[in-house]
């Protein structure tokens, strides 16, 4: 199985990422994540040098990055890549939506 998981560094991602590679050892995973304020690839430290684990720094929402990393051909897209934290997105809706709107929209 060869899966691309997006927002990957973040805490929900992170979690998934390291479950799948420690249950399933003959998949492989390519973390697409943009290491915004919730991202941290210090969450992934234990399967940095996994054989099955790779990250590619990336924007969903940015089509020519997203388009970049399909060509690789996956089984499976899992998107865990969004903005959090309500009481920032009512300061500012704009990351909102370009994240968790725009962003789902170029993944599909």
């Amino acid at each position: 199985m060869k899966l691309l998981v997006t927002g990957g560094a973040g805490f929900i991602g992170s979690n998934f990422i390291r479950l799948a590679l420690r249950e399933r050892r003959d998949w492989q995973v390519i973390n697409f994540d943009a290491l915004t304020y919730s991202g941290n690839l210090e969450n992934l430290a234990e399967v940095a040098e996994h054989k099955g684990y790779e990250f590619v720094r990336g924007d969903i929402a940015d089509a020519r990055a997203a388009e970049a990393v399909m060509p690789r051909g996956f089984d499976a897209i899992i998107n865990f890549a969004a903005e959090t934290h309500v009481d920032r997105s009512i300061e500012d809706a704009a990351p909102f939506l370009r994240t968790n709107v725009l962003g789902t929209q170029v993944l599909l």
